[in-house]
């Protein structure tokens, strides 16, 4: 799907696309804003342009997804999804990124990103996707279990930012049920 031919949802015209490169800035302030003032997120490193036009850059060459939602033309929020961990036993396993601007959170963005990314996951055959949840994110967990996911560790105190030790919640989503995983 390419720039012009966005994904359209119901009546909020969210559009749901590929990112682009032309998209660095607006991705990169959503992204440095929750690093910059949430524990949405344990990094404390604010993401430069090339950092970000890299990463989607890497995640398209290895056809992993990264999708950005747009409203009147305007990059409103973006998730991505990666290899959970290094190494080929991994392979099928993958975790993700989302982040929706603060300024219109709870208008179904988050959802329709999740949609997406999901749907593109599953098409691609990958068998589950982690949620790394910051145990201080309340709506985070109660959002990803309203898509289905399902809590499957929680790891105390294993993140550290603004000098306050952070709860990690690990949450798991099935992409390819009710198959056989023989490899």
């Amino acid at each position: 799907m390419d720039r012009n031919s966005a994904e359209r949802h119901s009546n909020n015209q969210i559009g749901i696309r590929y990112a682009s490169p032309e998209d660095v800035h607006a991705i990169m302030h959503i992204w440095n804003t929750n690093i910059s003032n949430t524990f949405n997120t344990f990094n404390s490193n604010i993401k430069t342009e090339s950092e970000v036009e890299d990463t989607i850059l890497e995640r398209k060459k290895r056809r992993f997804g990264f999708f950005v939602a747009e409203c009147d033309r305007k990059v409103i929020g973006f998730a991505t999804y990666f290899q959970f961990r290094s190494g080929i036993g991994y392979s099928k396993t993958l975790e993700h990124t989302i982040f929706v601007s603060d300024k219109i959170q709870r208008h179904g963005v988050g959802k329709a990103l999740m949609a997406r990314l999901l749907e593109d996951a599953k098409r691609k055959n990958f068998q589950s996707i982690f949620a790394g949840v910051s145990g201080s994110n309340e709506r985070a967990v109660k959002f990803h279990a309203s898509l289905g996911f399902q809590v499957v560790a929680e790891l105390p105190r294993v993140g550290y930012k603004f000098d306050k030790w952070l709860d990690l919640i690990l949450m798991q989503k099935f992409l390819q049920t009710g198959q056989r995983n023989d490899f």
